[in-house]
C-alpha cells in the first residue's frame, strides 16, 4: 500500500510458508502501481509453487493484462477461469474479463464475454462502453447506453463521461445535448468536475465552441483542465487565437495558475493571432518558472509563435538555449526560415541540425526543398532530392 514493492517481495520470499492470499496480495500491488510485467512474472512464480489462484488472484492478473496489452495471456487465464467454473458465481470476475479485453482493444471478444454474464451490472457495462469509447467506436458505445436502460441500468457519472466523449468523437451533438439535460435533471454537475469539464469537451469536439464557453462559465467549480480544454478548442478553429487568448486572460482573474499544457496553446495562439506582446510576456513567465529547460515540446511551441509572427532571429535564439533538441523543433525554425523565404537560413539550420546527428523526415525536406527553389540553389535541390 505504501508503493514499497520491491520490499513487499522481499518480506514475501523470507516467509516460510506462502499462501494464495499472501502472493494475491503482492500481485495486486504490482498491479494497482501500472507494473503489469511484474505482476505476471510473480502470477507464474506462484503457479511454479502449486499455489491455486482464486478469484482475487484473477481479477488482479486480468487487471495486470489489460495495462500492458497482454491479450494472449489475458485470454488463457480466461480459458483457466472458464475450467473452474468460476465465471458464472462472479460478476466481478466477468466484469475484469470484459475490462482486459476492452483495454487491449479486442471489442468483439468483450462484447462476446460481456454477453456470456449471468447478472450484468453497472459497473460491467461502463468496463464496456468504456472500451468503445476508447477505440472511438462512438456508436457502438451509444448503442450499448441504451441496451443497459433497457434492462432497467441507469447510467451513473463514469457512463456519463464516456458517453460524452463518444459523442465527441463522432459529431454526435444533439445525442450529446440530450445527455447534458439527463446530467443536468440529475444534479450531478454541481459536484464532479470531470464530469463538466467532459461536457465542455464534448461541446468543443463538435465544434459548438459558444455553448463549450457557456458550460464552462455555469460550472460550480473549474480548474485549469477545464478551462485548457476550451482554450484548446478555440485554437483548433481558425481566426480564434483572441478568443483563446481572452479564455486564458479569464482563467487568470479567477485566480488559477496555467500549467504546461496551458502554456502550449496559448503560444499557439498567439503565433495565429501574431500577438508578439503577449507571446513574450508568456515567454517570460515560462522561464520564470524553469519550465523551458524539462519541456520541448513547450520549447518548440514557443518557436513556432516566433516564427508566425516573424521573429526568426528570436525562434533561433530559443532553440540553441534548449537543453535538448529533436527533429520537430528544428522543424519549426526551418519552416519559419522557408515560410519567410529565407532559404539561406533554412539551409544553414538544416546543416547544423544533421551534425548534431538528426536525421530528416518529411516535413524537412519539404521544408528545404521550398527554401532551396526560394534561392534558386538547384544543386543543393538535387542533393536532397
Amino acid at each position: 500500500k505504501c508503493g514499497a514493492l520491491k520490499k513487499a517481495q522481499e518480506v514475501l520470499e523470507e516467509l516460510k510458508n506462502h499462501d494464495v492470499v499472501s502472493w494475491s496480495t503482492l500481485i495486486a500491488g504490482y498491479a494497482a502501481n501500472n507494473q503489469g510485467h511484474e505482476a505476471l512474472k510473480l502470477f507464474a512464480c506462484m503457479q511454479r509453487e502449486g499455489i491455486s489462484p482464486n478469484e482475487v488472484t484473477f481479477i488482479c492478473v486480468l487487471k495486470a493484462c489489460g495495462s500492458i496489452g497482454a491479450v494472449d495471456k489475458g485470454t488463457q487465464i480466461h480459458v483457466h477461469i472458464m475450467c473452474m467454473e468460476m465465471l458464472m458465481e462472479s460478476i466481478v470476475l466477468g466484469t475484469a474479463l470484459v475490462d482486459m479485453y476492452a483495454k487491449c482493444g479486442v471489442l468483439t471478444k468483450a462484447q462476446k464475454t460481456f454477453e456470456e454474464i449471468p447478472h450484468r451490472n453497472l459497473v460491467s457495462w461502463n468496463a464496456l462502453i468504456s472500451g468503445y469509447t476508447q477505440m472511438e467506436l462512438g456508436c457502438e458505445a451509444l448503442n450499448c447506453m441504451e441496451k443497459m436502460k433497457i434492462e432497467g441500468i441507469s447510467p451513473n457519472e463514469s457512463t456519463f463521461i464516456c458517453l460524452l466523449k463518444a459523442c465527441g468523437s463522432i459529431g454526435a451533438i444533439h445525442k450529446g445535448k440530450q445527455i447534458h439535460e439527463e446530467i443536468a435533471n440529475m444534479g450531478l454537475l454541481s459536484k464532479n468536475i470531470v464530469l463538466g469539464t467532459a461536457l465542455v469537451d464534448m461541446y468543443v469536439k463538435c465544434g459548438v465552441l459558444g455553448k463549450a464557453q457557456q458550460v464552462l462559465e455555469e460550472l460550480y467549480v473549474r480548474d485549469v483542465i477545464s478551462w485548457n480544454v476550451l482554450i484548446a478548442g478555440y485554437i483548433s478553429q481558425l481566426g480564434q487565437g483572441h478568443e483563446a487568448l481572452n479564455c486564458y486572460s479569464q482563467m487568470q482573474r479567477e485566480g488559477l495558475s496555467p500549467n504546461e499544457v496551458t502554456f502550449n496553446c496559448i503560444l499557439k495562439a498567439c503565433g495565429s493571432s501574431r500577438a508578439i506582446g503577449k507571446g513574450k510576456q508568456i515567454h517570460s513567465e515560462i522561464v520564470s518558472r524553469g519550465l523551458l529547460e524539462k519541456n520541448i515540446v513547450l520549447g518548440t511551441a514557443m518557436i513556432d509563435m516566433y516564427t508566425k509572427c516573424s521573429m526568426l532571429a528570436k525562434a533561433h535564439k530559443v532553440l540553441r538555449s534548449l537543453h535538448f533538441r529533436d527533429i520537430v523543433s528544428w522543424n519549426a525554425l526551418i519552416a519559419g526560415y522557408a515560410q519567410e523565404g529565407k532559404g539561406r537560413e533554412a539551409l544553414d539550420s538544416y546543416t547544423l541540425m544533421q551534425r548534431e546527428g538528426l536525421s530528416s523526415d518529411e516535413i524537412t525536406f519539404t521544408c528545404i526543398l521550398k527554401a532551396c527553389g526560394s534561392i534558386g540553389a538547384v544543386e543543393k535541390g538535387k542533393q536532397i532530392h
